[in-house]
């Protein structure tokens, strides 16, 4: 439950909830006949009376008449919300009044003339921001009550002050075809092409750079000196190394003699007994210069090969580090996969997008294809994270919120299609019976249940394929499950 609806339940205890003199919002499955004392009655503002509606595809009017002042609530009719500060006119048989509703949406004015007849013609003009609509109906009057009551088919009869405390908001949709989806398990795993393992290609020791070595989470640059590496040979090794190049210097100057004296009788001799002369001299001298480099060898710096946090650091001062040895492990954040198991192999090849919710930020996930192995039989299908919308979120930041490993239930969308009504998945509650259901608003103040079956679009949206009238409808999006919680 998040903090806005806790908010709006804690206000109605203390302020005395519009629509509840009686403890209708009961805990599921509770007995309480067996209490010390029955709940006290919450006071309800005196809002009863007889009431009437008007109603146009953009703007919802309700009208509640008690001792001939008229409280009247403009509200959006799409969702539901307040419409504040509206300049509102009303005309019947030559009669006008003028009002305007404050930041809630409601306007009071004197208005006895209204009750002196039922069925008359009403006309309603409304302004406000982005409002400017004209409403034409006829006044039905019905006897109005203070209470949220439980209706004999079912329904509920909600105030509209009541509606306001607990943000009920709805959202309208209608039956269509949409494409169907699947809900996939997967898992946060790094780009190939943007994740690095830094190994040393020898056994050397290692030494801190003049910034010291990075530590976890520490973001590096391409090229950013990492460690030092210093050659770790012993002083046995180094004597070895020195005795090897005596040997081969001296090789090499018998070599070299050798070569000049049959390069003087070239001549006299085979041509190819001075080539091979002059080439045994060439190699000696080639690893005279190998071996010499490799005694002198200077330390060397080891270096970030791209851009990235640093996610491993498995270094110390001092340290021996063997070749082939993890010591640092590189990840760029921005640009993460999301790899998936699908058990039916035939989804690859029907898949065009997919959708995954973390934190209550849904990201968009590109499909970049599937293996052509099974894995435990599952094939794995990859991902990536696409950069989230500059109006949902800062722009580049799809993929930085996810961390490797991390996992991830995913609604993937393919290419066959289904017929139902697609809804925002907070519209369906559970109800008593553990059965999902939607709540839909068919007047200013009531709400019908219907139990339903529903199947995941992705991962904010659900499709109804059963249980909902075939038609546009206005469905409940905040706060349904304090509907079915009314006695």
């Amino acid at each position: 439950m998040n903090n806005y609806l806790i908010a709006a339940l804690s206000g109605c205890l203390l302020m005395g909830m519009a629509s509840l003199p009686l403890a209708v919002f009961a805990h599921g499955g509770e007995d309480h006949s067996h209490d010390d004392a029955p709940p006290a009655p919450i006071i309800a503002p005196n809002n009863s009376g007889i009431r009437w509606e008007l109603q146009s595809p953009d703007v919802e009017l309700l009208g509640a008449l008690h001792d001939g002042k008229l409280t009247l609530y403009a509200s959006h009719f799409r969702d539901n919300t307040p419409i504040p500060n509206a300049n509102i006119e009303l005309e019947s048989k030559g009669q006008k009044l003028l009002l305007q509703t404050d930041a809630n949406g409601i306007g009071e004015t004197e208005a006895a003339w209204l009750q002196q007849a039922d069925k008359r013609e009403l006309l309603a003009t409304v302004q406000a921001k982005g409002v400017n609509d004209l409403l034409v109906g006829k006044l039905a009057f019905s006897n109005g009550t203070a209470q949220a009551t439980r209706l004999t088919d079912g329904s509920v009869f909600m105030p509209q002050a009541s509606q306001q405390i607990l943000g009920l908001h709805t959202t309208t949709s209608k039956p269509q075809t949409v494409a169907q989806s699947v809900t996939l398990n997967g898992v946060v795993v790094t780009d190939p092409n943007a994740s690095a393992v830094i190994q040393p290609p020898l056994s050397e020791r290692l030494l801190a750079p003049q910034n010291g070595f990075p530590s976890i989470g520490s973001r590096v640059k391409k090229g950013q000196i990492l460690a030092i590496l210093e050659p770790a040979a012993s002083n046995t090794d180094k004597g070895d190394q020195q005795d090897k190049i005596a040997e081969v210097r001296s090789e090499l100057a018998l070599a070299e003699k050798n070569a000049a004296r049959l390069t003087s009788i070239a001549g006299v001799i085979p041509q190819m007994e001075v080539d091979a002369a002059r080439n045994t001299a060439d190699t000696l001298n080639a690893r005279l210069k190998a071996l010499q480099s490799h005694l002198a060898q200077q330390p060397q710096p080891l270096l970030a090969p791209l851009s990235g946090i640093i996610s491993s650091a498995k270094v110390a001062l001092g340290q021996q580090a063997n070749a082939g040895d993890v010591l640092f492990e590189i990840i760029d954040p921005a640009q993460l996969q999301v790899e998936a198991l699908a058990y039916d192999a035939t989804v690859a090849a029907q898949i065009t997008g997919a959708t995954t919710t973390l934190n209550g930020q849904t990201l968009t996930l590109d499909f970049i294809g599937s293996s052509q192995q099974l894995r435990n039989q599952a094939l794995p299908l990859r991902f990536t994270v696409l950069p989230l919308h500059p109006l949902r979120g800062r722009a580049g930041m799809g993929a930085s919120i996810l961390t490797v490993g991390q996992p991830l239930k995913l609604a993937v969308q393919t290419r066959t299609s289904i017929q139902g009504t697609p809804l925002p998945a907070s519209s369906v509650v559970n109800n008593n019976q553990q059965q999902p259901t939607v709540w839909v608003k068919t007047a200013a103040e009531r709400f019908t249940p219907h139990t339903v079956k529903l199947q995941t679009l992705d991962a904010d949206t659900v499709i109804i394929t059963e249980g909902l009238p075939n038609s546009s409808i206005r469905a409940v999006t905040n706060s349904a499950v304090l509907l079915s919680q009314v006695r």
